[in-house]
């Protein structure tokens, strides 16, 4: 008879019963968020992919905050996601004020860089310690709420349900299945707005579009597998591919796989090592960054 896979002296089939979605959800995001990650790099915007998790973690937070108050006054909306699970609240709820956050500090961004002071580094830098402030604040609003959005911070992701799981593919799926589709699009108002323009592209909409995925990709993984995960994987995967890709295609493929690899080494080292889900993932793709730093690539 074949051995059964452990991992950490546990068996893989126990693993994944009990914490199979979580997999799956960590390996959707490995998979889609650095092609997000790689248009905000090619857009010299990298910085967003730190800054918006946290906008978004804010708005859960907010969410948590004023949970009373919106049950007073809008009644009791909010349902258990499964029955029988009367401390899980809806997700609609919580991600309309992830997506609004979202929203929000994308387009402050979007307008600090327009100007272009020369201090949009400075002013993304500002946005993220106040993102934070303010999440740790609302948070300990509610009880419910700290205890979340500690989860959350801490890259414990070991939790999430069927309902989470599809909220995150679904999303993410759309946005990967557009990205891949109009690379060509987004490429060009990514690198050359003006040259977009004169080729009938209308950079606006374009640039529109992007700014949407971004939002919805950024909402919908900090609502299921936190900040930690997401901006990781938004900046990391593509800063490791980008000495080795000839073209954007290339740059997308590469960005995607990198992501992959690191979700499903994270798995294997978090189960190994009886380490947190989320931050033994982004420890893990850090070590797709140490060839970059020897110089090996693309000159």
């Amino acid at each position: 008879m074949i051995a059964e896979l452990t991992i950490g002296g546990m068996p893989f089939s126990l693993i994944w019963e009990l914490f199979g979605y979580s997999i799956l959800a960590a390996l959707v995001c490995g998979l889609a968020a650095p092609l997000v990650g790689s248009f905000l790099l090619v857009r010299r915007t990298g910085f967003y992919g730190i800054t918006l998790p946290q906008f978004a973690a804010a708005g859960i937070a907010f969410g948590f905050a004023i949970l009373p108050w919106w049950s007073q006054h809008f009644g009791d909306i909010l349902h258990p996601v499964d029955s029988g699970d009367e401390s899980h609240l809806a997700l609609g709820y919580h991600m309309q004020w992830a997506g609004l956050f979202t929203l929000v500090g994308l387009l402050s961004m979007t307008l600090a860089a327009r100007k272009k002071s020369g201090n949009e580094t400075g002013i993304m830098a500002a946005a993220f310690a106040i993102a934070s402030a303010a999440t740790i604040l609302l948070a300990q609003a509610s009880a419910e709420g700290d205890i979340f959005i500690s989860s959350l911070l801490s890259g414990e992701i070991l939790t999430i349900d069927s309902h989470e799981f599809r909220l995150l593919a679904y999303t993410l799926g759309l946005v990967a299945i557009g990205l891949v589709a109009f690379r060509r699009e987004f490429t060009q108002v990514s690198y050359d707005p003006e040259l977009a323009r004169v080729l009938g592209r209308k950079p606006l909409v374009w640039e529109g579009a992007l700014m949407l995925a971004v939002g919805a990709t950024v909402s919908a993984a900090v609502m299921t597998v936190g900040p930690v995960v997401i901006f990781g994987l938004l900046v990391i995967p593509p800063l490791a591919a980008r000495g080795f890709a000839g073209s954007m295609g290339q740059f997308l493929l590469l960005s995607s796989l990198i992501g992959g690899l690191s979700a499903l080494g994270g798995v294997w080292t978090s189960f190994h090592y009886d380490w947190p889900l989320g931050p033994s993932l982004i420890a893990f793709s850090a070590l797709f960054l140490l060839p970059s730093m020897v110089g090996v690539g693309r000159k």
